[in-house]
Formats: C-alpha cells, structure tokens, sequence
C-alpha cells in the first residue's frame, strides 16, 4: 500500500501488550491522567499548549485527511491511552519524523520501544517510505535509548540549535530502509528455518 491509501483511514497496530490506534474523543479522561504533566515537556521543545492542558480540545476541530499519523497507545492490560506516537512532515512520501511520549507512569518498562519498533515495521513495509528520523534534546537520555532499541541511528550532534521553540544541544537520530532490511534480514534464521 502507499501512504495516500491511508489518507482516509488510520490503521490500528498491535504488539503484545499494546494497541496503536487513532485517538477518539472517549479519550479525553485518559489523556488528562497525564498529557498535561509538565515533566514531559522538560525536553520536549516546548511547554505544554492549551490541548496539552485541556484534551477535549484536539476534538474540537474536524480533522482533515493527511498522509501523517498520529495514534494514541492503548496498553491492553488496562484499557488505557498511556502514550502518543506521531509520524509527520512527510516529504515527497519518502521521508518521515517519528515523535512520542509517554505517560510517566508507564515509563520504563519498554513499552515505547515496543511501539516505535511495531511502527517502523509498518513504515517500511506498508508504505513507500525510505527514511525516517526525529530529533532529541542530549538531556534526554529514555528517548534516545528508545530510538536505538528500535534501530535508530545517531547521525548528528546539534550545538545551540532550535527545537521545536527552545535552542539547545539536540541528537539527530534517524533509520532508513536498508538499515531496517538489514536488520530484519540478520534476525532471520538462516535459509527462512
């Protein structure tokens, strides 16, 4: 399939213990537990927006088709949003940026990772993306052990630059399709076995 066949309609992912799916407004009670905490926002570029703050608002406006993705994670144990994954800024349906958080109690158990790695799988082989990437504040040591546990490469250091709305030291991280097919393909028993 391409991207713009997803223009319309989202897929849902799933792994072991999560659900990737579009957010509805049924979430909102789930999303006030923890989209409005403020340490998530520490390296995040920015501090929390009125939707951060106020969810019920992401609904308010109709949503218009895109090729970008942003789904909510729903951890099945508990039939709750804990999570966001966003890919966006597509350009030429070659190259995308990855961003998520966490609701801090859910943090450090690897379930993001679990989450980005179910996404990547789906980028590069549902769609005709090549490369993604996402940026990370050097401070932020969880997020960018995330992108490498889902096979992420750092690819740059950059010094004093702008990130989102704040300038800071930030870490380019990025994957691309080979990378992916290589490491998919040294995961696999050999002769298919």
């Amino acid at each position: 399939m391409k991207l713009k066949d997803y223009v319309q309609n989202k897929p849902k992912l799933e792994t072991d213990r999560l659900l990737l799916r579009p957010l509805q407004y049924d979430d909102v009670a789930d999303l006030k537990e923890w989209i409005g905490d403020r340490s998530l926002y520490q390296y995040w570029g920015k501090r929390p927006g009125k939707s951060d703050l106020n969810p019920e608002l992401l609904f308010q406006k109709k949503e218009r088709p895109t090729k970008s993705f942003h789904w909510g994670i729903v951890h099945k144990k508990d039939d709750k949003v804990i999570g966001e994954m966003w890919v966006y800024l597509i350009e030429n349906d070659r190259m995308a940026k990855v961003a998520f958080r966490l609701s801090p109690i859910y943090q450090g158990h690897g379930l993001m990772a679990e989450a980005l790695r179910n996404v990547v799988i789906f980028c590069f082989e549902k769609t005709e993306l090549q490369r993604l990437w996402s940026d990370v504040h050097v401070l932020n040591i969880a997020s960018y052990k995330t992108l490498e546990k889902a096979g992420f490469r750092r690819e740059g250091h950059i010094r004093d630059g702008k990130m989102v709305n704040t300038y800071c030291d930030y870490y380019l991280y990025g994957m691309t399709g080979t990378d992916y097919y290589e490491t998919e393909s040294m995961t696999q028993p050999p002769n298919g076995k």
